[in-house]
């Protein structure tokens, strides 16, 4: 999401607001984080940084509203250079992780993105600047119909191959990629990597509860951001699938798997890997589902985790 400055409607300043808020984590001393993190690998976790494989949610993760901080584009560099497969694991459509890439110094990168639906290897060799395997697609007509019938004002969005499609427009700025309003008609049947649902005069919570009566997560991968925002997807399309099935492409046994995430899209990776990390500033169940809870994006827990998997393939620099 974006956010213009009200004190500047005159020339506005764009903010970014896809990332969630800061967490007003107290500060911590980063080897103390390296520390915790070095301490939690699990036993056989592999030396040889070929068969390591860190998979990282972005916002919140290791993105704020300001952007990616120098440590993090550091160490990030660091484990690229020994060898170390850096994945992104986001919801974002792949529109919106590319420019991503390059705050973080490495547009040359696998990418898991839309929660598990499209995996993409970023090149600066390719044409395009994206190299993306088939897309799992699905129809999302009677979600549509059920959303739209049980919840009063929401908004629905389809991500689709090289489209994004709304039934109406999403509170100014929210959407990174480029889309087209249409009639809600023209969302049904279109082959959907991802369908997308806002209601905008709900609180999360509240929508959440709505979701919930509606049996949406008992028959759809459902995630809710922090806002009353949903990624609603096939039930099996997570980010653990798209990560295994990249994870077994590149040789890299599952013992050598580290996920660090902070929403509720990334439960599925911080379950499935070999070491799950959950943010500082992520919720209490989340935190619950993991083996490391690391400091927030503020005091760049994530970078810490990436730093203690160089130290532990010898990948230490001064």
């Amino acid at each position: 999401m974006l956010d213009i400055d009200p004190l500047l409607a005159d020339e506005p300043i764009i903010r970014n607001m896809v990332s969630p808020p800061l967490s007003g984590e107290p500060p911590i001393d980063f080897p103390v984080l390296v520390d915790a993190a070095r301490a939690a690998l699990p036993p056989g976790f592999p030396t040889d940084p070929a068969r390591v494989l860190v998979a990282l949610d972005l916002d919140g993760t290791v993105m704020t509203l300001e952007g990616v901080s120098d440590r993090v584009r550091a160490v990030l560099a660091d484990a690229t250079d020994a060898g170390i497969h850096v994945v992104i694991a986001t919801g974002r459509s792949l529109e919106a992780t590319g420019p991503v890439l390059d705050q973080l110094g490495g547009p040359d990168a696998w990418a898991v993105c839309s929660n598990g639906a499209i995996t993409a290897h970023f090149s600066q060799i390719h044409e395009g600047g994206a190299r993306a395997l088939d897309p799992l697609t699905f129809d999302a007509s009677g979600l549509i119909d059920l959303v739209l019938e049980q919840i009063p004002g929401a908004l629905v969005g389809v991500e689709a191959p090289g489209d994004f499609l709304l039934s109406g427009d999403f509170p100014a700025g929210e959407l990174i990629e480029e889309h087209r309003v249409v009639p809600v008609e023209d969302l049904r049947g279109v082959p959907a990597i991802k369908l997308v649902v806002r209601a905008p005069e709900m609180t999360r919570s509240q929508f959440e509860d709505v979701l919930v009566r509606l049996g949406v997560p008992d028959r759809w991968e459902c995630s809710v951001g922090w806002t009353s925002w949903a990624d609603l997807l096939p039930l099996g399309v997570t980010k653990a699938s798209g990560l295994e099935a990249l994870a077994a492409r590149l040789g890299v046994p599952r013992e050598g798997t580290v996920a660090i995430g902070d929403g509720t899209n990334d439960v599925s990776m911080i379950r499935w890997a070999a070491l799950g990390v959950a943010m500082g500033s992520a919720s209490a169940d989340i935190k619950a589902c993991a083996d490391l809870v690391t400091g927030a994006v503020e005091n760049e827990g994530a970078a810490a985790v990436i730093r203690a998997v160089l130290d532990h393939c010898g990948g230490a620099l001064p």
